[in-house]
Parts: C-alpha cells; sequence; structure tokens
C-alpha cells in the first residue's frame, strides 16, 4: 500500500507518492491516535492559536447580584429588590428609559432603605444590567466630564457626598443616599464589585482614540444618533489637549470608505444652513460654526468619519487625525463596527479582543 498525502500539508511535500512508515493501516491508525492524543495538552494551552478564547468566572444574574445587596447599618429595608426590564422600565426611570435601552440595558434592580429616625432620610440603589461591558461602560462614562472625585473601586467609581457610580463587568451601579454618606455608599460598592467577575478594562474599547494628549476619564461611547444622526452610531469620544487649548474628537466608524464618504456627505447636507466650507488638509472634510459647540471640522479618516468640536486648523491637528488613521489600521479586529439584531432592534456593538 500507497499513502499519497493531501490536503494542507500537500502543499509543504513534493507531489509524489512515499512508502509509509509502518507496514499496515492498523498501524497507521494507532499512531495518528497516539499523536493527537499527545498533542491535546498543547492545543488546550494554546486557545488563542486555536482560536478559542479562554473563560472567566461568570457573572451573577441580575436578582442573584441584588440579593447579596445587604442592608446598611442604622437603615431598614424597604421590602425585597424590584425589578424591571425593557418593557417597564419607564416606570422606573421615566424618561430616561430610551436612552438606557439605546446603551443595551436589558434590566434594572432597585432596593431602598430608610433610617428608622426620620423616614425621609433613604439609601437607594440602582443596579442595571446592560448587557455588556461595553454598554456598562458606556452609560457609566456619558456623565463624565474629567472632574470631579473618583475612588478605587472595581476598575473605577465616580463620587460625591450623596452618590456612587460605577461600571463593572455588564453591570452598572448607583448608589445614592443622604449628605455625607459617601463611606456608606463606598462600602456598598465594594461589596458589589466582589461578587462580579471584572469585565475587559476601558482601554481595550479605546483603542481607535489615540492615547497622547488625550484628557483622562473623559472617554465616552455613544451608541446611537451622535450630533442628533441616526447614521453616527457606535461613536467614540474624547478631549484631547492640542497647543494648549482643549478640543473634543468624536469617531464613528463605517462598514467601508465609500460608506464613509457617503455620511461625510449627509453629514454636510444636514448642517447646509450653517454653510460649511471646505476644510484645507490632508483629509477631506469641511467646517462650520455651530451656536453652541463653536468652530466644528469633520473629516473624513479612511473608513471613519472624525469631527472635532473647537476647530482649529493646525498641525497638531493634522498629526491627531493621521494616528486616528493608523489606528484604524491597527485595531481593525479589536474593535469593529458590526450591527446585531439584540432583542428586536440593531444594536451598534464593538467586537473586542482583549489581549
Amino acid at each position: 500500500m500507497r499513502l499519497e498525502i493531501r490536503g494542507p500539508a500537500a502543499r509543504y511535500c513534493p507531489r509524489r507518492r512515499v512508502q509509509p512508515p509502518f507496514g499496515t493501516n492498523r498501524h497507521m491508525r494507532r499512531f495518528f491516535f497516539v499523536a493527537q492524543i499527545a498533542m491535546l495538552p498543547v492545543v488546550m494551552g494554546c486557545g488563542r492559536l486555536a482560536g478559542v478564547m479562554p473563560q472567566g468566572p461568570a457573572a451573577p444574574t441580575l436578582e442573584a447580584l441584588a440579593r447579596t445587596v445587604a442592608t446598611p447599618q442604622g437603615y431598614l429595608a424597604q421590602g425585597a429588590p424590584a425589578f424591571f426590564d425593557r418593557e417597564n422600565l419607564f416606570k422606573a426611570i421615566d424618561g430616561m428609559a430610551p436612552e438606557y435601552v439605546s446603551y443595551g440595558c436589558v434590566a434594572l434592580a432597585t432596593l431602598e432603605w430608610t433610617n428608622p429616625q426620620d423616614a425621609q432620610e433613604k439609601i437607594q440603589a440602582e443596579i442595571y444590567d446592560m448587557g455588556s461591558a461595553l454598554g456598562a461602560f458606556g452609560i457609566y462614562s456619558r456623565a463624565h466630564t474629567g472632574e470631579g472625585e473618583f475612588a478605587d473601586v472595581g476598575e473605577e467609581a465616580a463620587v460625591a457626598e450623596d452618590a456612587v457610580e460605577l461600571a463593572r463587568g455588564q453591570y452598572y451601579v448607583r448608589l445614592m443616599g443622604p449628605l455625607d454618606s459617601r463611606p456608606v455608599l463606598e462600602t456598598m460598592a465594594r461589596a458589589v464589585v466582589s461578587h462580579v467577575p471584572p469585565g475587559p478594562r476601558p482601554d481595550a474599547f479605546l483603542r481607535a482614540l489615540p492615547k497622547e494628549g488625550r484628557v483622562a476619564r473623559t472617554e465616552r461611547w455613544i451608541p446611537d444618533a451622535a450630533f442628533g444622526m441616526d447614521f453616527m452610531r457606535a461613536v467614540l469620544a474624547a478631549r484631547y489637549r492640542l497647543d494648549g487649548k482643549e478640543i473634543e474628537l468624536y469617531v464613528a466608524p463605517f462598514a467601508d470608505e465609500a460608506a464613509a464618504r457617503s455620511a461625510l456627505s449627509k453629514f454636510r447636507q444636514t448642517v447646509g444652513k450653517r454653510e460649511p466650507r471646505t476644510a484645507s488638509g490632508y483629509f477631506p472634510g469641511f467646517a462650520y460654526a455651530d451656536e453652541w459647540m463653536g468652530r466644528v471640522g469633520v473629516f473624513q479618516v479612511g473608513r471613519q468619519l472624525a469631527v472635532v468640536v473647537g476647530y482649529e486648523e493646525s498641525a497638531a491637528l493634522e498629526d491627531l487625525l493621521r494616528k486616528v488613521e493608523v489606528l484604524q489600521d491597527m485595531t481593525g479586529r479589536a474593535a469593529r463596527y458590526d450591527s446585531r439584531s439584540r432583542a428586536g432592534r440593531s444594536q451598534p456593538v464593538f467586537m473586542v479582543d482583549e489581549r
């Protein structure tokens, strides 16, 4: 019997028949079986090579997480946790429900405790299941201005004398209490965090934004309708210091350069009454004056749109946009725009590689 090598291995071998090293099919089958068994530890230990990411511990369900929150000392619980889904979320947060749903919120748990000495003194907890770590980061980051106080709780928590808020994995947590309740709220926040495995760190979502000159804690993720335009979806934003001044940079991804070019045209048509003027420089774009935002520049950078609030033509800005262009290619696998159906609606998603 002769063995002919076929399949992927054939490209590395001369196209000729070779004599098998053993005399029978039985010997060959035994050889390959032993070889496969020997290779199992290697394959399982190299999940990345096999395309399998190692899995961490599973996050608790929202119901399980809510029931781990202990009653703060000196307070009485006002019943069991209350749970809301997308259909009745408005009953808990009224006019804010559409915004939370746009970030991916699938459910909410609320808890309340009162001071038996003063019924008006309350501590409240809101735990949102945002459906993904990106959604939790997005809703947490939407109110950041780069100012205020932050505490080392989980990845990070924004704190005030009467509130603590943080994102941990797929959960966004808000704790609110009377003035001077910060120590109690921080203790509660640490207890919640201890039950939720950490998700991707914010930097995993921000690879499309250059690091140099970026103002810390000003990064945001806007799921849709940035600048009031439906086609501006999955937008990353941050403030930058350029030549001693601050600007805001928004980066919107598109499927390809043709789609980005079409979006640039749509953007210009939308702001047509503000008399946009073609901007000079390496990247195609235009600039216009806005009553509230001041000078705004809009540029096509490869398959992305870059919107600059506080626009002034400068070499530093040109350099920043070139870095955006470079990162576009470097992050093609780490963060790409996709549209997926989630609970009956199309949602923009960044696919995150945590390497």
